[in-house]
């Protein structure tokens, strides 16, 4: 059963209107493609819109008609074995989670997954052996993959580097490095294939040319466009001192825990309960008594304090002060801004927290007028931003609304309309909400999966959202449109 919940209504565009009005989302078609295992990503592939993959939390892999998703799949890839075979090389799928699935542009034959730390091709029309199997020695974040030429995937690794694979030799030919922390999500530009967008965990955007070098060319700044900015300090110490002080510092701290800890010695010492009882009371009264003939008492029961006792709650209880403390922290999060920079040598911070997503909105009506190169980003602070990916500022009239995406440090995939819809739509828990760009608002929020929404995928001009989730159900929502905007999947 699926259910919709809308916001109060205002005058929107027609694009919008179908995902607005209640009762004109409906639920299309649902299916189960990999039966137990959940799914953790989809791809649709742009040039007919005809066929879905998906990857699920095994490592299998499959490929369905759009028209039909509750028939056969048109090809199933089994994962990996127990005893791990077939995860390096072979027709098999990948020995873990797939943390990235992505569709060659403008092609339905060719697509890309990764999976632990091998990337694998594969041909639509001959899915029984990968095309090309590329072992790159670091677990696999997130892939982009653009035309070229050459035909080049771009892969995010948790060694906090972003690596160019050409897709003709199946080899890394460049790697960047700028991230301090992994980087989590990973696009390429919608107008200009020369232009590469990352997001990491240490809360960065960064930009890349891959003609350029291995280094970012500039990091996305909330506070770009503000006027009186304070000028940023210089530091006193250069670059490499402060990595030797860095270095210095831990090297230090290192030896005070080695030193507390007793590491390299062979007298263990026992523990010693350090308080300010012990350091202003005296303990004359107890001392040459012997045990059970004197009235002190070195523990005593606990005064009164009004605090229930952790120990003394029920397991319901503790589930519910978990519950409470965990709604607070998240909407806590949308209250709390990205750190300033104080010195010229720090990266600007896109989001406080890691940056879990980012999206290229797809082109609707391109005649229609408005900004058509937009970057959405989405961290774990609870915000979407919109950005002007050519100089890395915030862009639009609403740049920055709050959604109720995870919390936790792992992709997350959203999907995103252009003109003429402008509309994005987030994985929420057990929901899948639909979001105007120019407003921030809610317009809706569609419910009928069972576990947590992991991704989601648009298909344009048609009024189609796929949606999948923990509980390994790929669902279809379909917004009701009027007859001249209706069009055949």
């Amino acid at each position: 059963q699926a259910s919709c919940s809308t916001s109060a209504t205002l005058g929107m565009a027609a694009g919008e209107g179908g995902w607005r009005a209640d009762g004109e989302v409906s639920l299309g078609m649902a299916c189960q493609p990999h039966g137990g295992p959940g799914i953790s990503r989809i791809a649709v592939e742009r040039r007919i819109q005809r066929v879905v993959a998906s990857g699920a939390e095994d490592g299998s892999l499959r490929l369905l008609d759009i028209r039909s998703l509750a028939g056969p799949p048109r090809a199933a890839i089994a994962g990996c074995c127990a005893d791990g075979e077939g995860g390096g090389a072979g027709g098999k799928g990948h020995d873990g989670r797939i943390e990235a699935l992505s569709w060659l542009p403008d092609d339905n034959r060719l697509f890309v997954s990764g999976g632990g730390s091998c990337l694998k091709v594969w041909d639509a029309s001959s899915p029984s052996d990968c095309v090309l199997p590329v072992d790159l020695h670091a677990t696999i974040k997130g892939v982009a993959l653009t035309v070229g030429p050459p035909p080049v995937a771009a892969v995010a690794l948790s060694d906090c580097t972003v690596r160019l694979v050409d897709l003709r030799i199946g080899r890394a030919v460049n790697t960047m490095q700028g991230h301090t922390q992994p980087p989590l999500c990973i696009a390429w530009g919608a107008s200009n294939a020369n232009r590469l967008y990352s997001g990491g965990k240490d809360g960065t955007v960064r930009v890349w040319d891959p003609r350029m070098g291995a280094r970012s060319l500039f990091c996305f700044d909330p506070y770009g466009l503000e006027k009186d900015r304070p000028l940023l300090r210089k530091s006193e110490k250069s670059a490499e001192e402060l990595d030797k002080s860095k270095s210095a510092f831990g090297r230090v701290r290192r030896e005070e825990v080695e030193k507390l800890l007793g590491v390299g010695s062979t007298r263990v010492e026992p523990y010693h309960v350090r308080s300010l009882k012990n350091m202003l009371s005296s303990r004359t009264n107890n001392m040459g008594r012997a045990p059970g003939t004197g009235g002190g008492q070195i523990w005593s029961a606990p005064t009164s304090s009004g605090l229930a006792v952790l120990a003394d709650l029920t397991e319901q209880e503790r589930e519910q002060r978990e519950r409470w403390s965990q709604g607070c922290l998240e909407r806590e999060r949308h209250f709390i801004d990205p750190p300033r920079r104080e010195f010229e040598h720090e990266a600007s911070c896109a989001h406080r927290g890691a940056v879990i997503s980012l999206a290229v909105p797809l082109e609707g009506n391109v005649n229609r007028k408005g900004p058509r190169n937009v970057l959405l980003s989405c961290g774990v602070d609870g915000k979407i931003r919109s950005w002007d990916p050519e100089r890395g500022t915030l862009l639009g009239k609403k740049q920055v609304f709050d959604v109720e995406c995870w919390t936790h440090e792992q992709a997350l995939q959203i999907a995103a309309h252009g003109l003429s819809e402008d509309l994005c739509f987030i994985p929420e828990k057990t929901f899948l909400a639909a979001y105007c760009m120019r407003s921030g608002e809610q317009l809706c929020r569609l419910e009928a999966h069972t576990g947590t929404v992991t991704c989601a995928e648009a298909l344009t001009g048609c009024g189609r959202v796929l949606s999948a989730g923990a509980d390994g159900r790929l669902l279809c929502w379909r917004a009701a449109l009027s007859a001249a905007a209706e069009a055949p999947v």
